[in-house]
């Protein structure tokens, strides 16, 4: 069961649910299935997140109605696996880590919807890359450690035209290609985009 299947379980189960701090407060007139509360449980980091960022006058049930349509979105018209789709709904343009520039934040963004809409997650996966790989930055400085970045970092506005096991060719604007050697992960030290704090 998905973070979105988990709210969606817990809207029909009459589980209302809110934030208290970093905690996942649950109302309901009885008590909840035990496959409902254990879903919530395990996805409570994604929908803490998902919660969170709704500050800006959406409900949570707004909120979770546009997270199912992003994540549905990403995966089926992009061939992405849904635990990246699920992951990429979560990220919010508004947000940015601090050490981010807003407007490179909002590239990194579309760079990926690119990225899954041309049907390069699932080429990718196949090939091997996985999300730290792809999406992956260095946890205090995201932006300045280059040497750190999943591809998706460094494509900035630039076109993915070739993926192999180990290697990815980006075309700039201007016509030159660059390529992207994929590197064994320090993940004690790398973080995936949509787990950094704003």
């Amino acid at each position: 069961m998905s973070a979105a299947d988990a709210l969606k379980a817990a809207r029909v189960a009459g589980i209302e649910l809110a934030l208290d701090g970093d905690d996942l407060v649950l109302e309901a007139s009885t008590a909840p299935p035990t496959a409902v509360f254990d879903a919530l449980a395990r996805h409570k980091a994604e929908i803490v997140a998902l919660l969170r960022s709704g500050k800006d006058g959406w409900t949570v049930e707004d909120w979770r109605i546009f997270f199912e349509e992003r994540a549905g979105i990403v995966e089926f018209d992009g061939g992405a696996p849904r635990r990246w789709a699920e992951a990429l709904a979560r990220l919010n343009p508004a947000s940015p880590h601090s050490e981010v520039p807003r407007r490179r934040w909002v590239q990194f963004i579309d760079d990926c919807g690119r990225f899954l809409d041309n049907g390069w997650g699932s080429r990718a996966e196949a090939l091997g890359w996985g999300p730290f790989d792809l999406f992956g930055c260095d946890g205090d400085r995201p932006f300045a450690r280059i040497d750190r970045a999943g591809l998706l970092w460094l494509i900035n506005g630039s076109k993915l035209v070739a993926l192999t096991t180990e290697i990815a060719t980006i075309e700039t604007s201007a016509g030159h290609r660059q390529t992207f050697q994929r590197r064994p992960t320090e993940i004690g030290s790398i973080m995936l985009a949509w787990d950094l704090n704003p």
